[in-house]
């Protein structure tokens, strides 16, 4: 079922242009909008679980829609859709295009057309929201089908990713404070009465809890067969992912309020006692450690040569992997409890300064830096060329990646300590309002017209 109520009058009485510049070669579609017709050849550039390998050719024949949910109107899978996924891409020889639209059919000779591709850019609308019972700190995990969010009310759950309803729910016995984890055919979370559960992706089903018997604040961390968490008490757990069966316990100086990072087969976690500890993730011995000046409830991210991570002290710190000797280190205006995010070259990382960083990893030199209302407390999501944030005054925005401009913000009634998750045609926001936000892009499709071929089509 497409969200058509929450489609705006504007976009509804859409506007055609037929170009006949070579340049104006897009044809831009609004989510939702079907593409059908006769696929000679299709080449999928995904790591998502529809296509295993990147990139992959099919022999398209007997192929007779696209269609961006990938489900028939009754929910079920149709055998004869090619499911794509944000930021999937479909190139080849395409022999004719059809697009049904709530404004009516469009066809297009599609003879030269050498690129399908969608991203959630904005600006956004509103798809669905889900209220929860309490506050959410959780950020949205994103899987096949659901989406899993943990409330304070006790209860994780999984949504349908298209629609927001509740597939299954799971009762714990204390609030969850941070984002599950999916591994496989499994989700483990933490509570903050000490639990770490692992629970069936399908079914909601209990398969194993071990209780550490100190709270749980940190997202575990899933490896090699082994999942990681880091508590209250000071240790960071290993356990064997499948049982439970513990495997090995380190100790820190100090509360261990962040997930650990991983690469490897070094796990690298922060302590209250303000020490970055490198550690055998395999054995939990300990290879290295590094003293900052603050506590350190952010996440760090492990690369082959370097590990970045931020203190209260606020400092971010570049640290050699191998010897944990620092490299660089940026400074900010307040404390960093957000987890660093790599892309392209560039970290990108908030602080309780109300800012958001772009740095040159290499260099910790600032690329840009964009203020927004509150703390940023949570990790960004990239995608394409933009950057979402979330921020305690309630809002999150879309930046454009290159410059750190503000391109769009969509405001709740909360603080947002979450990193947005993507989906199919959303983004996905958790808020202390309670609710989940689902929100849509209204201009994220587009078909690419090769040279010689100037039809274009734009929906305004």
């Amino acid at each position: 079922m497409l969200h058509k109520a929450f489609v705006p009058l504007a976009v509804i009485a859409m506007m055609l242009i037929i170009s006949s510049s070579v340049f104006a070669d897009t044809l831009f579609m609004r989510n939702g909008d079907r593409i059908a017709g006769v696929i000679t050849k299709v080449e999928i550039e995904t790591k998502y679980p529809v296509v295993e390998v990147s990139p992959v050719e099919v022999n398209a024949e007997g192929i007779s829609e696209v269609i961006l949910s990938g489900l028939s109107e009754e929910g079920e899978k149709n055998e004869d859709i090619l499911v794509m996924k944000n930021g999937d891409r479909i190139s080849g020889m395409i022999s004719q295009i059809e697009i049904q639209t709530d404004y009516g059919l469009i066809e297009v000779p599609a003879a030269g057309i050498e690129l399908v591709s969608f991203s959630v850019e904005p600006p956004l609308i509103l798809g669905w929201e889900f209220l929860t019972g309490a506050s959410i700190s959780s950020s949205p995990i994103v899987g096949k089908n659901k989406l899993y969010v943990g409330s304070w009310d006790h209860f994780l759950y999984a949504l349908n990713t298209l629609h927001g309803e509740v597939v299954w729910k799971y009762e714990a016995e204390d609030r969850i404070y941070s984002a599950p984890t999916l591994n496989d055919d499994l989700v483990y979370m933490g509570t903050a009465d000490g639990y770490l559960y692992a629970l069936d992706a399908e079914s909601g089903q209990l398969k194993w809890r071990y209780s550490t018997g100190a709270s749980l604040y940190s997202s575990p961390v899933v490896s090699d067969g082994l999942v990681y968490a880091g508590c209250s008490d000071g240790r960071i757990y290993a356990l064997e992912a499948n049982s439970g069966k513990l495997k090995w316990v380190y100790k820190t100086g100090g509360w261990v309020d962040a997930g650990p990072g991983i690469l490897e087969n070094l796990l690298v976690v922060g302590s209250g006692d303000y020490q970055i500890y490198a550690l055998d993730a395999q054995s939990g011995k300990l290879k290295w450690k590094y003293q900052t000046r603050g506590n350190i409830s952010s996440s760090p991210l492990v690369t082959e040569d370097r590990v970045y991570v931020g203190s209260w002290d606020h400092f971010l710190y570049a640290l050699d992997a191998r010897t944990g000797e620092i490299k660089w280190r940026f400074e900010t205006k307040g404390a960093i409890s957000s987890s660093p995010v790599l892309v392209g070259g560039i970290l990108y990382v908030g602080s309780w300064d109300h800012f958001l960083y772009a740095l040159d990893a290499k260099t910790g030199e600032l690329k840009w830096k964009f203020e927004t209302g509150g703390w940023v407390d949570a990790a960004p999501l990239i995608t394409g060329n933009t950057v979402y944030v979330g921020s305690s005054d309630g809002k999150v925005y879309a930046l454009d990646r290159d410059k750190g401009e503000e391109k769009w913000v969509y405001a709740t009634q909360g603080r947002i300590n979450c990193t947005p998750a993507e989906g199919r045609r959303l983004l996905y926001v958790t808020s202390y309002d309670g609710s989940v936000y689902a929100l849509e892009s209204t201009t994220s499709v587009k078909l690419v017209v090769g040279k010689g071929k100037a039809t274009s089509v734009f929906a305004r």
